[in-house]
């Protein structure tokens, strides 16, 4: 093994060691638990300080890692999350024969994560992964929102209300009713876009929840709408439900 690899390999043990010290430890107790030199552990404490990874408490005192690596986890599951869900929503589509969606909030956005479709579609949703979409006029987006509190909610407003457009004729712009079916959402547990974001769709979503019961995610069906209508948003519903239960217990 080459001496850089090695010294890799004991940069990678110190930022394992802080991580199990939430409120910081010192540099002798670092370099006597992993059996380095004080002036080795000095210096990948200062790489990664200088980096933004780990942070001095004080001049001279203990070191602790930063929130910067938090956002490299979450990057991490976010880049490998599609995989865990892959195989659920491949039973969705299997089960229903109609466009399904796995979706994330961001910022005052939804963005497609993934997307399944019928091999014999005969009709296929503009929708694509990787496409950013306004809460406000989707099933996905207004799940996020109804389970917010009430200042998350009135701060998307105030963000938004001046670029919301008149999409369709159900697209709702006014404030208590937009409210309204947000609690009406959260209410029932699954939220729908009658036509609001392109007329002649339909969609139902349904949150998928993280331990904190927080809307970490969603998953939707979408098609015609005479077709919804057909299959039923309830029982559409109640097959999101299987499924987002499903994902939650495969990844928290």
């Amino acid at each position: 093994m080459s001496e850089q690899i090695k010294s890799l390999i004991k940069a990678l043990n110190v930022l394992e060691f802080l991580g199990k010290f939430p409120n910081g430890t010192s540099l002798n107790h670092i370099s006597e638990t992993l059996k380095m030199t004080k002036s080795s552990v000095h210096r990948v404490l200062s790489t990664y300080e200088s980096e933004g990874y780990v942070t001095q408490l004080s001049s001279g005192g203990d070191y602790r890692l930063t929130m910067k690596l938090l956002h490299v986890g979450q990057s991490a599951l976010n880049s490998d999350v599609t995989g865990y869900v892959k195989p659920h929503l491949t039973n969705l589509l299997a089960s229903v024969n109609e466009t399904v969606n796995f979706l994330a909030f961001d910022g005052d956005n939804i963005i497609f994560k993934d997307k399944l479709e019928p091999k014999d579609a005969s009709f296929r949703t503009r929708t694509y992964v990787g496409l950013h979409s306004p809460a406000y006029c989707s099933a996905a987006g207004k799940c996020f929102l109804a389970f917010a509190n009430d200042q998350v909610r009135e701060a998307y407003w105030q963000r938004n209300a001046n670029t919301m457009e008149q999409l369709t004729e159900n697209t709702i712009l006014e404030k208590e009713a937009f409210f309204q079916s947000l609690d009406q959402i959260r209410e029932r547990g699954f939220a729908i876009d009658d036509e609001e974001n392109e007329a002649g769709i339909s969609c139902v979503a349904k949150p998928v929840f993280n331990k904190e019961k927080m809307p970490i995610y969603a998953i939707s069906i979408s098609s015609l709408t005479p077709k919804m209508n057909r299959l039923g948003f309830e029982d559409l519903a109640r097959r999101l439900s299987i499924t987002a239960l499903e994902i939650e217990n495969t990844l928290f």
